[in-house]
């Protein structure tokens, strides 16, 4: 089987702001185009084991999944603070503390209104009360 070079494979375009999935830097889109590569590139007088294709398929399956379960929790986790009283402190050191009136899900990860102060992370949050 020949070697493909991962470097020479387009890179995945860009994830737009507001989808429904996060993209990495070596997102689904690349793995299949990776994919294709190696079996367009793979030697006629020795192929590769078809079984091997098969188990790099279900891995990636499975990452995928588990990375769509990893999303829903963290929505998940951001809906249960609605209601809950909470202090929070932000990368530039800005806190307070108040009750979490909304959830805003339509950016890249969930944001919180507490007491008015919209665009609090759930990574911010100090104390749940």
């Amino acid at each position: 089987m020949s070697i493909v070079n991962p470097v020479s494979v387009p890179s995945a375009p860009p994830a737009k702001t507001g989808s429904t999935s996060n993209q990495d830097a070596f997102g689904k889109d690349a793995f299949m185009k990776l994919l294709v590569e190696q079996m367009r590139h793979q030697s006629p007088t020795d192929p590769s084991d078809g079984q091997q294709w098969i188990n790099q398929m279900t891995q990636f399956s499975m990452l995928e999944q588990m990375q769509q379960q990893s999303a829903g929790q963290v929505k998940a986790n951001a809906a249960g603070y609605l209601g809950k009283t909470v202090s929070w402190l932000d990368a530039k050191g800005q806190s307070g503390q108040g009750v979490v009136e909304q959830v805003d899900f339509s950016g890249t990860e969930p944001t919180l209104t507490v007491a008015g102060h919209a665009g609090v992370k759930v990574g911010e949050i100090q104390d749940v009360g």
